[in-house]
């Protein structure tokens, strides 16, 4: 989905009026913005990095209901990368969030 101007217009009026980025969120998510859209109106209205966009995002209560699913598919990409790295006989592979131990 494409971010609707006009509803990143009406996110910044009410950051400027004192809502919260918790607020925000919903207000997105309420107007039909998915999760990617959300992180980058969020990254848009607060000028941070996409990876801390990304974050906000994640840890809100406004998308709290996708967290498990989220994490589960991380980990099955990051599985599923390493079993085709170790197919096609590639050095091991980190991944953003890998535990730097193992």
């Amino acid at each position: 989905m494409k971010i609707d101007p006009e509803t990143l217009k009406d996110g910044k009026r009410l950051l400027q009026g004192g809502a919260d980025r918790e607020l925000l969120l919903v207000f997105f998510r309420d107007r039909g913005f998915d999760k990617i859209d959300s992180i980058r109106a969020i990254q848009r209205l607060l000028d941070i990095k996409l990876a801390d966009a990304k974050n906000l995002v994640d840890l809100s209560q406004a998308w709290s209901d996708r967290y498990d699913s989220d994490v589960e598919l991380r980990e099955v990409a990051r599985k599923a990368i390493r079993q085709l790295a170790a197919s096609l006989e590639l050095p091991r592979i980190t991944l953003e969030g890998d535990d730097k131990s193992d």
